[in-house]
């Protein structure tokens, strides 16, 4: 799907359906291509989800978007919501907010992935996020909206991004464990909204910056839990909420964690790959394979079928 006047693909409805026979679930968007998008309305997605659970969102290539190339929920804040149980893996997403050709931007409050309301059991894995942008504000590659909740985000590559590569606006309750967040421009991670309950465990990553700030918000009442990552400040030092790195441990953060270069093969372009002596492989990060997510081949029926842990299902798709 290309050269598009809005968006790509829409699963669900903005309100709840009251009777689960035409609820909208269920639903499996495999392989597909979506690109040059939002022509003429700019702020379209590429794939947007509202209240409709359980979909999965497997090897899907989406780029070139003024907007988010995902958006799944569509509660704000803690009220009923229906988007839980969706899984994105194996995506790459590029050139958002910004197109390949220079383009852009000209929207804000956006990401290669943006969430909203509860989300328990919903996973966001293994997918690759690059060069997002915003004209103002909120380029970030992992956006976690208002609200979100159980949300898990492992084992993804997110970098290039104008804003940095996560963001919690506020939520609760969420995992973000063994990612790789590198080159945010202006900031690494950024939580916007304090609150009086856990908003998110940030565990086992790894962060790697030239420029701008480590962490963006205040952190220091300890409703986050940070620990076992991984920080290399090429050009500075470890600054977390104005607090050097011994400083940051003292109020209950990141006490088993290393400032030290992760040795990756090329970080600069886009190889994320660990050398054998990584010291990230000593603090449990578990190395994070994208050749397939990479792979213009679409995934085999085989592959699909062990991806979906054997869900019985007939698929059909275009090889």
């Amino acid at each position: 799907m290309y050269d598009l006047g809005a968006g790509g693909l829409k699963i669900g409805m903005k309100t709840i359906a009251g009777d689960s026979l035409i609820r909208t679930s269920e639903n499996l968007v495999i392989n597909n291509h979506i690109h040059d998008g939002g022509r003429i309305f700019h702020s379209a997605i590429g794939i947007w989800v509202g209240q409709s659970p359980r979909n999965r969102f497997v090897h899907n290539h989406i780029h070139n978007f003024y907007y988010s190339a995902f958006s799944i929920g569509w509660t704000w804040g803690y009220g009923p919501a229906d988007a839980a149980g969706n899984v994105v893996e194996m995506n790459h997403v590029h050139n958002i907010g910004v197109m390949s050709d220079g383009d852009g931007p000209i929207l804000s409050d956006l990401g290669g992935i943006y969430t909203l309301g509860n989300h328990q059991g919903s996973v966001i894995r293994q997918n690759v996020f690059h060069d997002i942008s915003a004209r103002v504000y909120g380029g970030w590659g992992i956006y976690l909206d208002e609200g979100t909740t159980g949300m898990r985000v492992e084992n993804n590559i997110v970098y290039r991004t104008a804003h940095g590569g996560f963001h919690q606006h506020y939520g609760k309750e969420n995992i973000v464990r063994n990612n790789i967040f590198a080159f945010g421009k202006e900031q690494q991670i950024q939580r916007s909204r304090p609150e009086k309950h856990t908003s998110f465990a940030f565990e086992k990553n790894i962060l790697i910056w030239n420029d701008g700030k480590l962490i963006q918000g205040n952190m220091r009442d300890g409703d986050a839990v940070f620990d076992w990552n991984l920080y290399w400040p090429i050009k500075g030092e470890f600054i977390a909420d104005s607090m050097k790195l011994k400083q940051w441990q003292q109020r209950g953060f990141d006490r088993h964690s290393r400032i030290a270069d992760p040795l990756f093969e090329n970080p600069e372009s886009g190889n994320f790959h660990l050398k054998n002596d990584s010291p990230a492989l000593a603090l449990g990060f578990e190395p994070i394979d994208v050749a397939k997510v990479l792979s213009e081949k679409p995934m085999s029926e085989s592959d699909i079928r062990t991806t979906l842990s054997g869900q019985p299902r007939r698929l059909l798709y275009n090889n």
